[in-house]
């Protein structure tokens, strides 16, 4: 073996570095707010109905066709929030145990008021009204 070719080390140690570049890349490249189109929050152009039994107490649901938050953080209590976080326009993902939270950049909104609770997003997700008649919800 020749000096001229690469050791098995030298190979992993460039694709690994290689790799870790990339990823950085792509991490950087979402961070910045020219590097994605951010949905501009707004409430639904109609109303959207819900049934009250898929939201769960203490929880909610993310309706990702409507940009909606819907929560229920008490039995009864419903709420609706743009589901665009306000930190750099990414969609919320889901309602975990921290709140309503957006997996772009770990920010998470309070799931009663829509106050951000963690993360780097400082202003609270836009209320949308929601009704309750029955056992179905009208949001918007």
């Amino acid at each position: 073996m020749t000096s001229a070719e690469p050791t098995r080390r030298a190979f992993v140690r460039s694709v690994t570095a290689l790799g870790g570049a990339a990823a950085t890349t792509a991490f950087l490249a979402a961070c910045t707010s020219g590097g994605g189109s951010p949905v501009e929050p707004s409430a639904p152009s109609e109303p959207v109905q819900l049934p009250t039994a898929e939201v769960p107490v203490g929880g909610g649901v993310v309706l990702v066709a409507h940009n909606i938050v819907v929560t229920q953080p008490t039995a009864g209590a419903f709420h609706a929030f743009s589901a665009i976080c306000t930190h750099q326009g990414c969609p919320i993902s889901s309602v975990e145990d921290r709140g309503a939270y957006c997996a772009c950049h770990s920010s998470y909104f309070d799931i009663t008021s829509g106050k951000p609770v963690a993360g780097p997003a400082t202003t609270a997700l836009p209320t949308i009204a929601v009704a309750v008649n029955g056992d179905t919800l009208t949001i918007g």
